[in-house]
């Protein structure tokens, strides 16, 4: 069951903090985060979560749980250079002016 708290005040920055660990007998990740940022993004994750805390706002601003069946991973953010950003920048609006001029035959069709 989900203890779920509610009109939470944030914690400030310099006392956030996020925690994964792992349980080697049961084979599962634990997380705990006070960080907004880190309970939103790892919520999907964590399918029966133990805790969770909302601001007054009702923005999830903190998460208890296991992570269901996932692995964890750290890697390094991708850097890229000025070329490979322009490259990526271009596949993108090929790929986005693509998606449009089907989307407008498609609506031709059914006309």
């Amino acid at each position: 069951m989900t203890e779920v708290k509610q009109d939470m005040k944030t914690a400030p920055q310099e006392e956030r903090e996020t925690i994964i660990s792992y349980d080697r007998q049961t084979k599962t990740w634990h997380i705990y985060t006070d960080e907004p940022k880190h309970a939103r993004k790892y919520e999907k994750y964590v399918t029966c979560p133990q805790r969770k805390g909302y601001n007054s706002a009702g923005q999830l601003i903190m998460l208890e749980g296991d992570i269901d069946k996932g692995t964890v991973s750290i890697s390094k953010k991708v850097r890229l250079t000025e070329k490979q950003k322009e490259r990526r920048k271009q596949v993108l609006q090929n790929a986005l002016i693509s998606h449009r001029a089907s989307s407008r035959s498609k609506k031709s069709d059914i006309n």
